[in-house]
């Protein structure tokens, strides 16, 4: 009778035994506190603007200056004029690039769009806008 169980034993012996389990992942780094940076920005200011009639009274050329008072570099910027009558409706527009493009901090750009020359129009509005 030992021989049955001898065939037990070396059966259960030889059955397969389940692979070790995987390592245990490392602990995650520890937390620490970093300061950052100051946030920076590009800001605007429209500086003079000067209106100048053509020669042939068809246009009218509204030039000025954009100041980045920011505190970084802009890019991308945009200028946008429009001639408003009294009653603050906008009459006429145009969308131009300041020159040069990027802007430093501080320093200026200028631009100049030319427009229809409407006898409607009273005032300009100019908005710069760019990153």
């Amino acid at each position: 009778m030992r021989v049955p169980l001898a065939g037990a034993a070396l059966a259960l012996g030889c059955a397969r035994q389940a692979p070790p389990p995987p390592p245990a992942p490392p602990p995650p780094p520890p937390l620490t506190e970093e300061s950052l940076a100051p946030s920076t920005t590009a800001e605007f200011q429209i500086g003079p603007i000067k209106e100048t009639v053509s020669a042939d009274g068809a246009a009218v050329f509204v030039e000025g200056t954009v100041r980045n008072v920011g505190s970084r570099p802009s890019r991308d910027v945009e200028v946008s004029v429009e001639g408003l009558d009294a009653a603050g409706t906008r009459v006429v527009s145009a969308d131009t690039l300041p020159s040069p493009q990027s802007i430093a901090p501080d320093t200026s750009a200028t631009f100049v769009v030319r427009l229809p020359n409407d006898p409607t129009v009273r005032t300009y509005h100019v908005v710069a806008i760019g990153r």
